[in-house]
C-alpha cells in the first residue's frame, strides 16, 4: 500500500471516528435534555408552594414556589442580555427571608441602550410575599476577565452569576438557587429566562446528522478502494 493511499486511509479513519463521536455526544445530551424537560413538566405541574424553612431541598428545584421576606438593596446587573433585538440586563437582588437565610432573585430583563450611563432600578424594602421557579445557580460563560464593576454604592454590573463572588460583595452567604421570579411578583420585569435554550429533540436531529455523515464516510472509503483496485 503506497504512502498516499495509507494516509487517505488513516484520514478517513479519523474523520470517521470523529463523527462517530460527536453523534455519540450528542445522542447523551439529548438525553439528558429529555430528562431535564421531563423534571422541568412534572415539578410545573404543581401549584405554588409556600416555602417558610427547608429551601435547600433540591426537592423544590423548578417549583413555582412563594417566599417572604424582603429585598435588599445591593443591585447586580448581568450585562450582555439581548432580548428582541436590543440591548439590556438582568435584574438581580439579593432577597432575605424571614429566618434569616438569603437568596439571589432574578427579577427579569430591562433594556439598556446607554452603554455608558447605566440607571439605577429602584428596589421596594419593605416586607412582602414573592413568587418564582427555583433553579440551580449557574455561572454561565464569562465574558471577560473582569467580572465585576462597580458602578455606585451597592450597585454592579457582572458579566457571569458567580455566587462566590457576589457574596463577599454583599457580605453574607446565599443558597446555592436562583428565585427566577414571576411576572405577576413585585418589582419584576420582562422574564426571559428559559430551563432549556436547545430541546433534546434537536440534539437528536444533530446527532442523525453527524450518524449519516460518518455513513458517507464510510461510503467514501468502499469508493476510493474500488477506484483503486480498478486502476
Amino acid at each position: 500500500m503506497s504512502k498516499v493511499r495509507s494516509a487517505a486511509l488513516t484520514t478517513f479513519f479519523a474523520l470517521f471516528l470523529l463523527t462517530l463521536s460527536l453523534g455519540i455526544w450528542q445522542i447523551n445530551r439529548g438525553y439528558e435534555k429529555r430528562e431535564l424537560e421531563n423534571t422541568f413538566s412534572f415539578q410545573q405541574s404543581y401549584p405554588v408552594e409556600e416555602i417558610t424553612y427547608n429551601l435547600d431541598s433540591k426537592i423544590n428545584l423548578y417549583r413555582n414556589i412563594s417566599i417572604r421576606g424582603r429585598f435588599l438593596q445591593n443591585l447586580f446587573y448581568l450585562d450582555n442580555k439581548i432580548y428582541d433585538g436590543k440591548p439590556g440586563v438582568v435584574v438581580l437582588s439579593p432577597f432575605e427571608l424571614e429566618d434569616g437565610s438569603a437568596i439571589i432573585v432574578s427579577r427579569g430583563w430591562v433594556e439598556m441602550q446607554d452603554r455608558q450611563n447605566f440607571m439605577k432600578i429602584e428596589t421596594p424594602n419593605e416586607i412582602m410575599s414573592i413568587v418564582g421557579t427555583l433553579r440551580p445557580a449557574s455561572s454561565g460563560l464569562t465574558l471577560s476577565n473582569d467580572t465585576t464593576l462597580k458602578l455606585d454604592d451597592n450597585f454592579f454590573l457582572i458579566q457571569s452569576l458567580a455566587i462566590k463572588e457576589m457574596e463577599e460583595i454583599v457580605g453574607i452567604n446565599f443558597k446555592p438557587f436562583v428565585l427566577e421570579l414571576s411576572d405577576l411578583s413585585p418589582a419584576a420585569f420582562t422574564s426571559i429566562w428559559k430551563p432549556i435554550n436547545l430541546s433534546s429533540y434537536r440534539h437528536f436531529g444533530y446527532a442523525a446528522q453527524w450518524f449519516g455523515l460518518s455513513l458517507v464516510i464510510v461510503l467514501g472509503v468502499f469508493v476510493y478502494l474500488f477506484r483503486g483496485k480498478s486502476k
